[in-house]
């Protein structure tokens, strides 16, 4: 075993024995029956094992090759932004009560799929088991919370509230009686007047550092803010030539005419499998090695209206080509390890490059693509401002109104989702904006272009760009990497 395989795998079991959903591929069964912990004591100690880890990472001699250089860096990256989020976590002067109960919600809801087994019960009882303990370091937090932070957490302990009366039901009301009486103390945390204090933005030193981890130049949280305004600009006009086609003059008036519009479904669910299966038979067509895969759920973004489909299948599609290509990849950074926003991004390119092709189907499905992929645009500004800014949550639903033409109740939905997992939607966007100009650079065939950027696996895109494009004429220089932890 190389040494910083060595390095990786005590990375993993540390990540993992903090949050054991984070980096599940080819995790042991063993983590499927844990749950995580979260309160700042815990917190601090995991950081400073992390911090030794990095350090052992950099002292490495033997890394000359360029293969090796680019996994070294996508690790530390990797432990450079768990310590820099789990620091802000922990020292900050406001709790965050969302990050437990939605990691919770999520450790529930993974088990009780419907090919329920033997094994699922157990890990399901064991985590079930822990639900308690996890809810009094959330109780036995004195910080305060942000508004809207109360209000996206009061929404988790309902979600899980209902996960674990579904857990009653595939184990016993013995089972799940300690964790009901965990949730209605949490409950009445959570309902204490006394709770509420305004938002603090990030400190800037640490959002700049976290931002440097994702880009390969970096340029701040005001210049990443211009860029993602300048790819929303990019996406507007995209909207607009989109809606020419189907002969209107406004691109959000034409978006939410077809969001409302009545169009007869017998089932909702045989639409969407219909439009899964036509999506991938279409990208099969085109020249993409495209897995066998179940129906996915309809996931959040989507209605019960065909126009919207589209845009949903081709990123969940988009998805499990990344994954294929990813658990093919021999070099276990690049099998193990997924950047941030790294899946997301992806189905966003994906989506945007193949618009043109028959992939995207009607002239109304281009139109719901491209609106998509405005609302997307939105909610990483919106992340962005709330990290940098802790700007009003009732200022940045009317910004988001106002971008993207959405009825108050959808926008506001937007927001409370990006505010609930930081980083996630500006990530993605950063991902996206990398790939987007890594293919302007180069032209051609986006297919081809797809296929083989695909082989980075879970790399960050500027690291991708710097294995896959050394060996080429005009290869990509490498990212920036001082100052690491």
């Amino acid at each position: 075993m190389k040494p910083l395989d060595g390095l990786l795998a005590s990375y993993l079991d540390l990540a993992r024995h903090l949050d054991p959903l984070r980096h599940p591929h080819e995790a042991p069964t063993t983590v499927r029956h844990a749950l995580g912990r979260f309160d700042p004591p815990w917190l601090r100690a995991q950081v400073a094992a992390l911090r030794a880890i990095a350090n052992a990472i950099e002292d490495l001699e033997d890394v000359e090759a360029l293969d090796d250089e680019v996994d070294r860096t996508m690790l530390l990256n990797t432990i450079r932004f768990d310590v820099l989020r789990l620091e802000s976590l922990a020292d900050a002067t406001l709790a965050n009560p969302v990050v437990p109960l939605g990691h919770a919600v999520r450790a529930l809801r993974t088990l009780m799929t419907e090919h329920f087994t033997g094994d699922d019960e157990a890990a399901l009882r064991d985590r079930v088991a822990a639900l308690p303990d996890l809810l009094s370091t959330v109780n036995a937090d004195t910080r305060a919370v942000a508004p809207h932070l109360l209000a996206i957490a009061g929404l988790e302990l309902e979600t899980l509230d209902d996960a674990v009366d579904e857990a009653s039901e595939r184990l016993d009301e013995a089972a799940v009686q300690p964790a009901v009486a965990a949730i209605e103390a949490c409950r009445r945390w959570l309902d204490d007047p006394a709770r509420v204090a305004e938002p603090e933005p990030m400190p800037e030193s640490i959002l700049d550092a976290i931002l440097s981890t994702m880009v390969s130049e970096p340029v701040g949280h005001r210049g990443t803010l211009r860029i993602l305004e300048l790819r929303r600009t990019g996406v507007e006009r995209l909207l607009a030539a989109a809606a020419a086609d189907l002969g209107a003059d406004d691109g959000l008036t034409i978006a939410q005419a077809l969001r409302d519009e009545d169009v007869a479904i017998d089932d909702s669910d045989d639409a969407w499998a219909d439009e899964w299966r036509r999506v991938g038979t279409e990208l099969d067509r085109i020249g993409f090695d495209v897995p066998e895969a179940e129906v996915p759920s309809l996931a959040y973004g989507t209605i019960d209206n065909p126009w919207s489909f589209t845009a949903q299948a081709i990123r969940d599609r988009a998805a499990v080509m990344l994954d294929a290509a990813r658990a093919r990849q021999l070099r276990p950074v690049r099998r193990l390890l997924v950047a941030p926003g790294l899946v997301s991004g992806w189905g966003r390119t994906v989506a945007a490059l193949l618009k043109p092709s028959e992939v995207a189907g009607t002239p109304e499905r281009r139109v719901m693509i491209s609106h998509r992929a405005l609302v997307e645009c939105a909610a990483a500004e919106i992340d962005l401002l709330m990290l940098a800014q802790a700007t009003d949550i009732d200022a940045l639903q009317a910004r988001v109104e106002a971008l993207t033409g959405l009825d108050p109740d959808a926008a506001r939905k937007v927001v409370l989702d990006t505010a609930a997992a930081p980083f996630h939607a500006l990530s993605a966007a950063l991902a996206h904006e990398a790939w987007q100009g890594w293919y302007a650079e180069e032209g051609g065939d986006p297919v081809a272009f797809l296929r083989r950027v695909s082989d980075g696996g879970g790399l960050a895109v500027p690291l991708a760009r710097w294995a896959l494009s050394a060996s080429t004429p005009g290869a990509a220089a490498a990212p920036v990497t001082d100052g690491l932890i």
